[in-house]
């Protein structure tokens, strides 16, 4: 009898574990489309065998099966992997996007941007310096430098709102990090009360891995598992979660972006640790990414305050050096005549004076009115953009008269040597138009060891430091003698620095892209990784169904006949001769 109930124990086990079986192929089928889920085996064991007396001897007679666990099918390296490289493929499709608008506000495939604009200004003077005195050439010119200048603004405000909306997106990205750190620290907490008793809190840890996986787009993280199952992440030595506590990444209040050293008209922003008060710098993901687009979004700005830079120093240097139509002049301390012009650029009365910064590798613009020039105000960014506007002195009746397409200066061969015209012996009305037209196309090096006429200009724009003295290219200060010629735009042309700036920005997005697109292989290659262990296989799933139904039936089948032959043994046996 005692053997007949240790048989039926032993189905009795079966038949549960093949239900438990059948229950947790069910919850795999039912959630084979579930994000993040987790495939769940049925770790069977069988029990302990017992001694049994019976006919043949005392033997080892087995007690069933026995129901160990149900445990998640995961690749946890396969997770560190692709924690490890996910927030990269989102930094670059996130620097890639910014990269996408940036071609857009510097688009000139259709001949409506910056580099049109300034090669028609370029032709204008090169028209004008053939029909110097004919009235529509003149104000060709003046609009066209007008156009200039209008696109460089339009450019300027396209990517002031650029930055601006990277800083919102960030904002609204902390939000987002914020639930999910809430979020991941709250399922560290159930999961620590639920398998204080040993089992496993298989559906609560998918769905924190799974949060911990949107984590890893927004920046790096790293994990640990404490003894009982919480995680700790961390990023850039800050500590996010640790079992059921958390930090908040907050953005900090806004300051001027005059405050870092240079004016891109902007409020900037920090993200702060709320707790320690901190300055938190991502690593890496959309955080990073975004910091470092608001960034490159600056470094364009400061493109084009370079190229307004020299349009109001050396460009207007030059134009004043020639002469206007009605020959207006005035005496210098030495005594000598010389045209009395005006900017061609930005106020009259007002010398514009290139000046740079060795300790942040910045450009200033020194403005200061004529005769005055230590009451002057120095000028970065968007200042010197906003600077850029044509003199108004054009906008009079007949005010293309004070354009000054002719020269002062000529190289003379004789005395090799540069040599001053006034304004009755000058050899033609259109010859400072041409010198204009150089600075558009021809580097320094070329003008001043060529001997120019314009390098007269070029020697006025000595290096100086932000508080006007002379300095070389290391940021020494020097003297006058020792001083170096340079721009803005360093020695280069007009032209040939944007369509630098140009080939720099075609350069940096197609790497930014070309990388993208390698991460996004790694990425599937790692989620197929992933998929083959912990995704539901409909077809092993179902096998298993009809494994564990049979198993169920089987062992139901084998309980029947022993409770039938029970049955048999108790009501039927002993009635021979009743």
């Amino acid at each position: 009898m005692r053997a007949s109930f240790a048989g039926l124990n032993t189905m009795v086990r079966g038949i549960m574990a093949n239900q438990l079986s059948l229950d947790t192929t069910g919850h795999n089928i039912t959630n084979a489309g579930t994000e993040g889920y987790s495939r769940q085996v049925v770790t069977l064991a069988t029990t302990y065998s017992e001694q049994r007396p019976s006919l043949f001897g005392n033997v080892m007679v087995g007690t069933g099966v026995d129901a160990l666990a149900v445990n998640r099918a995961r690749d946890v390296y396969a997770d560190i992997q692709y924690r490890n490289e996910n927030p990269t493929q989102q930094y670059y499709k996130t620097l890639a996007q910014n990269y996408d608008k940036l071609e857009t506000i510097f688009d000139d495939s259709k001949n409506l941007g910056i580099e049109e604009s300034i090669n028609k200004f370029y032709q204008t003077w090169v028209d004008l310096s053939t029909m110097a005195s004919n009235s529509a050439s003149r104000t060709q010119v003046i609009e066209q430098g007008r156009e200039l200048s209008d696109r460089i603004q339009a450019a300027t405000a396209d990517l002031q709102e650029q930055i601006r909306s990277e800083y919102r997106d960030i904002d609204a990205e902390l939000k987002q990090i914020d639930d999910i750190l809430e979020e991941i620290s709250v399922f560290n907490n159930q999961i620590l009360s639920q398998e204080v008793t040993g089992a496993q809190a298989n559906d609560l840890r998918d769905r924190r891995d799974l949060l911990v996986d949107e984590l890893s787009n927004y920046l790096n993280i790293s994990i640990t598992e404490n003894e009982f199952g919480a995680y700790q992440i961390n990023s850039g030595g800050v500590t996010l979660v640790n079992g059921p506590t958390r930090t908040h990444l907050i953005m900090s209040n806004g300051v001027s972006s005059s405050v870092y050293g240079v004016d891109y008209g902007v409020t900037d922003y920090n993200i702060k640790v709320k707790e320690s008060n901190i300055v938190f710098t991502p690593q890496n993901g959309i955080l990073k990414a975004r910091l470092d687009a608001i960034a490159e979004n600056k470094d364009y700005i400061d493109k084009l305050a370079n190229i307004s830079s020299f349009l109001l120093s050396t460009f207007n240097d030059q134009h004043r050096q020639g002469w206007d139509l009605d020959g207006h002049s005035k005496t210098d301390s030495d005594g000598n005549v010389i045209p009395d012009t005006i900017n061609f650029y930005g106020q009259t009365g007002m010398q514009y004076q290139y000046r740079y910064d060795p300790d942040t590798d910045s450009n200033y613009l020194y403005r200061y009115a004529t005769g005055s020039p230590n009451s002057g105000d120095l000028l970065s960014g968007v200042q010197i953009i906003q600077a850029l506007e044509v003199n108004v002195k054009f906008n009079e009746n007949r005010g293309d008269r004070y354009l000054a397409a002719a020269a002062s200066k000529e190289y003379d061969e004789t005395s090799d040597s540069i040599i001053s015209l006034d304004w009755n012996n000058r050899t033609g009305d259109g010859t400072n138009a041409v010198y204009m037209s150089e600075l558009f196309n021809i580097s320094m090096d070329t003008v001043i060891s060529d001997n120019r006429a314009n390098a007269e200009v070029y020697k006025t724009s000595l290096l100086r430091n932000k508080d006007g003295n002379y300095i070389d290219e290391d940021g020494n200060v020097v003297t006058e003698a020792n001083a170096v010629y340079t721009t803005a735009m360093s020695k280069l042309s007009i032209n040939a620095y944007y369509e630098q700036s140009m080939s720099h920005l075609g350069i940096n997005a197609y790497s930014v892209d070309v990388n993208y697109e390698a991460m996004q292989n790694v990425i599937v290659q790692i989620q197929n990784w992933r998929d083959s262990t912990a995704g539901v296989d409909w077809n092993e799933e179902l096998t298993n169904m009809i494994k564990f139904q049979k198993g169920f039936s089987s062992c139901s089948r084998c309980l029947t006949a022993m409770d039938e032959m029970l049955d048999r043994l108790v009501n039927s046996t002993g009635v021979v001769g009743r």
